[in-house]
């Protein structure tokens, strides 16, 4: 399996951590998210910071991409993300996870395969496939039409668009708060 596949299926998988609300409360899912979020910018200040530390979480976890090397992942961008979604009324939260974690990957896998469309690599293939997988999952997740709607708008918009920040940090707390106020 290539990095950038074992990226996306990293990614993918960080979405279960939801899992956790029926088992016990949405409060409990905000205090993992955010001690994630702490746990993840620690383990990336020791990363940067200790090329032993480097070298070995790139052997053992070979996900890492070339830029990474000298500034934060993707996955510690996400982790924060997650936990700024947590803040959002539930069940927003789960939106705003389940989203970023379906739908970027989804959208990577159809945009690097299609040329490039924007200055920013992103391909408007990708775009499409970043929303129509956020509107199928709010709508698996029960959401209104105009959540539905909204929320992938937004969720894809921010996606897209080059803000200067890492879409990993801003899709899962956009998508959780547009839809909490779409509802």
């Amino acid at each position: 399996m290539s990095p950038e596949s074992r990226r996306r299926l990293l990614h993918l998988s960080s979405g279960a951590i939801v899992l956790l609300v029926p088992l016990t409360s949405w409060l409990m899912l905000r205090v993992v998210l955010v001690s994630g979020a702490a746990l993840a910018a620690v383990a990336e200040v020791v990363r940067l910071r200790v090329p032993g530390v480097a070298g070995l979480l790139r052997t053992a976890v070979p996900v890492y991409r070339a830029r990474e090397r000298i500034r934060p992942s993707g996955a510690m961008w996400l982790a924060v993300g997650y936990a700024l979604a947590a803040f959002a009324d539930p069940p927003a939260p789960a939106a705003g996870v389940l989203v970023a974690a379906c739908a970027d990957p989804a959208a990577a896998l159809v945009g690097s395969r299609g040329a490039r469309g924007s200055v920013t690599g992103k391909t408007i293939h990708g775009t499409v496939v970043h929303w129509l997988v956020a509107a199928v999952v709010l709508g698996i997740l029960g959401w209104s039409w105009s959540a539905i709607v909204i929320g992938a708008c937004v969720a894809s918009a921010v996606e897209r668009w080059p803000l200067g920040l890492d879409d990993n940090l801003l899709v899962p707390p956009a998508t959780a708060f547009a839809v909490m106020l779409a509802a």
